[in-house]
C-alpha cells in the first residue's frame, strides 16, 4: 500500500495538458488525462484502494506512476502510529466504557490537532515512509540538557519540549548567580511581569506540562542529575573545567557561544574525538584571521540577545538538534540497532563541521563557515 505524501500538490504547466505531481521542491511530469486521474484519486486514497475502486485504470499504468513518485520520494508505504506514554485509566464500569470511546478523548485529540504540524516535517525526512510518526515519537527518548543563562536557552526549552522532546531539562545550577526570573525573562514563552523574581527553574517545571507536546512517562525520571544526556547544549561562555570533563568523557555537546557586538553564533556541535572541537574552532579562525584572543572595551557591553534575533537563533539551534537526533532516529531504524550513539547521523547533521555566524541586521542570511579537526589540536588522539 502507497499513499501520497501530505502537501503534494498537482500543478497545472503553462503547456496545455501537461501536470506536474509533487511540490516545489521536486516532482514529476505527466501528461495523459488517465495519469491525472489517477492523481486525483490517490489525493484521498492509498494505490490499492484506486485499483479496486476504479476498474477503468489501467493497472499497469497506475504501477508505473507510483513507481515515478517512489523515485521521487513522494509516496509514504503505511501510517504509522504515535508512540506516547502510559495513561491512567479507571477500572469501573462505567468509566471504562466512556474511555473506550476515543473521540470523548480530549487529550487525545488534542495530542493529534498539535502533532499535525510536525508530522508535515517529520514525514518529509529522507528515508521516512511512514508519515513522520514513528520519528517524531522516537524524540520522546532523547534526554537534551540546555545549560546557560540567556534568552535563547530560555526559549530552547519550550521550544524542544513544544517540538517532541519531553525529556529536555536545565542543567543544575546553569543560572548561576541568579536563580530567580529577572527582567529579560519578560516576553519569553509563559513568562510575566508577575513572575519576576519568582524561581526560574520551578516556573519551568510548572508549565512543563502544558508545553509538552506528548505527555510525560511517569517512568523516565528526566531530572536525575546522573541521568546521561544524550546531547547537551550550552548557551555562553564555557568553564574550562566542563569543557574539559565533556571532552574526556565523549559527551556530545552544541556551544552556542556569547553574542559579540550585533551578531551570534550557533556551533559546532562536538562529538570528542569524531568531529571538530572548540580547540579546532580556536586554532582554524588564528589561521585565518590571525587572531589569538579578544578584549571587550565597552563597560556597558550586554551578553544577551534582542528579543527579535533570539527567537531567530533558538529557532534555528532547536532545528539543528532536532535534525540531530531524528537522523540518530533514522540511522537505528534502518540499521536495525538499539543504540542511539551512531556516528552516521552524526555526520549527516549540518553543525557537525560548522559554525552558523548570524548578523543581527541580516538575520535572512546566516553565514555558514566550515572547520575541520585542526592538526595542533589534541583531540584527535
Amino acid at each position: 500500500m502507497s499513499r501520497l505524501k501530505n502537501g503534494v500538490a498537482l500543478f497545472e504547466s503553462s503547456t496545455p495538458g501537461e501536470f506536474f505531481i509533487g511540490t516545489f521542491k521536486r516532482a514529476i511530469r505527466i501528461y495523459t488525462p488517465e495519469q491525472k486521474l489517477i492523481a486525483q484519486c490517490l489525493s484521498s486514497r492509498s494505490s490499492d484502494e484506486v485499483a479496486a475502486e476504479f476498474p477503468e485504470i489501467n493497472r499497469t499504468h497506475l504501477e508505473n506512476l507510483m513507481i515515478e513518485l517512489e523515485h521521487e520520494k513522494l509516496v509514504d508505504h503505511s501510517i504509522g502510529a504515535l508512540r506516547v506514554s502510559k495513561r491512567f485509566h479507571s477500572k469501573l464500569d462505567n468509566r471504562a466504557k466512556k474511555n473506550s470511546d476515543k473521540s470523548f478523548d480530549a487529550g487525545l485529540n488534542q495530542l493529534h490537532n498539535r502533532t499535525e504540524p510536525e508530522l508535515a516535517q517529520t514525514s518529509w525526512i529522507a528515508g521516512v515512509a511512514d508519515g513522520g510518526a514513528e520519528i517524531l515519537s522516537a524524540r520522546q527518548k532523547y534526554l537534551v540538557e540546555i545549560s546557560g543563562n540567556n534568552r535563547v536557552a530560555t526559549l530552547l526549552f519550550s521550544l524542544l519540549l513544544a517540538s517532541g522532546f519531553s525529556q529536555t531539562r536545565f542543567a543544575p545550577h546553569s543560572r548561576g548567580k541568579t536563580p530567580l526570573i529577572g527582567d529579560l525573562e519578560l516576553g519569553l514563552a509563559s513568562f510575566r511581569a508577575s513572575d519576576v523574581g519568582n524561581s526560574f527553574k520551578s516556573h519551568c517545571e510548572s508549565i512543563r506540562k502544558e508545553i509538552a507536546l506528548f505527555p510525560l512517562d511517569r517512568e523516565r525520571n528526566y531530572l536525575d542529575e546522573l541521568a546521561p544526556a544524550n546531547l547537551r547544549v550550552h548557551c555562553g561562555e564555557f568553564d574550562p573545567e566542563i569543557l574539559s570533563l565533556w571532552m574526556s568523557t565523549g559527551q556530545t555537546f552544541i556551544h552556542i557561544p556569547t553574542p559579540l557586538a550585533d551578531q551570534g553564533r550557533i556551533g559546532p556541535l562536538v562529538i570528542p574525538g569524531k568531529s571538530p572541537c572548540l580547540r579546532c574552532l580556536e586554532l582554524s579562525e588564528r589561521d585565518q584571521h590571525g587572531i589569538s584572543d579578544y578584549q571587550i572595551l565597552s563597560k556597558k557591553f550586554t551578553t544577551d540577545y534582542p528579543q527579535i534575533a533570539a527567537n531567530f537563533i533558538a529557532a534555528l539551534a532547536a532545528s539543528h538538534i532536532a535534525q540531530y537526533c531524528d537522523n540518530q532516529s533514522c540511522e537505528i531504524q534502518s540499521d536495525g540497532a538499539n543504540s542511539s550513539g551512531g556516528v552516521d547521523g552524526l555526520i549527516k547533521a549540518e553543525l557537525v563541521g560548522n559554525v552558523i555566524n548570524i548578523d543581527y541586521q541580516l538575520l535572512s542570511h546566516p553565514e555558514v563557515i566550515a572547520i575541520t579537526r585542526h592538526p595542533l589540536c589534541g583531540c584527535a588522539f
